[in-house]
């Protein structure tokens, strides 16, 4: 493993973690609310998406649904399927997770043009798909 990738996230984690604990928050669930914003989608999508179990997608959905954070319906395409969305507190939290992750970006990318961000963003999106395929193929979704 690159121990500089190590030295990186776990830095960020850090980072991230003291600032949504100003909120109330978990990192995962700082993570999962970004991902609904855009739609209403399944426990099991964003189980996909964030190639974590379904039983740690369940707990930390639970939470924000305790926190008024996010809205379970049932899909009236697939009545045993529930779709998560966002409320509007959620939607209010969701800017001030954006703004957190965009002050770790600007701290992160000084001295880097902007192409220099984005080639890096794409070698990692890269990486991660690469991972993640490998995980389905050979063992199931990562637990972290």
């Amino acid at each position: 493993m690159n121990r500089y990738l190590g030295i990186y996230r776990r830095c960020e984690l850090h980072y991230i973690r003291e600032e949504l604990e100003k909120y109330g928050m978990l990192s995962l669930e700082g993570r999962l609310l970004p991902l609904i914003k855009d739609k209403c989608m399944s426990q099991e999508e964003l189980g996909y998406m964030m190639n974590l179990d379904k039983g740690r997608i369940a707990r930390a959905v639970s939470l924000l649904e305790e926190k008024g954070l996010v809205c379970r319906q049932v899909n009236e395409k697939n009545r045993r399927q529930k779709l998560l969305s966002l409320s509007e507190a959620g939607v209010e939290m969701l800017k001030n997770i954006e703004e957190i992750y965009r002050k770790w970006d600007n701290i992160c990318y000084t001295g880097f043009t902007e192409e220099e961000r984005a080639l890096y963003q794409d070698f990692i999106k890269r990486m991660a798909e690469n991972a993640a395929e490998y995980r389905r193929k050979n063992g199931g979704c990562l637990n972290g």
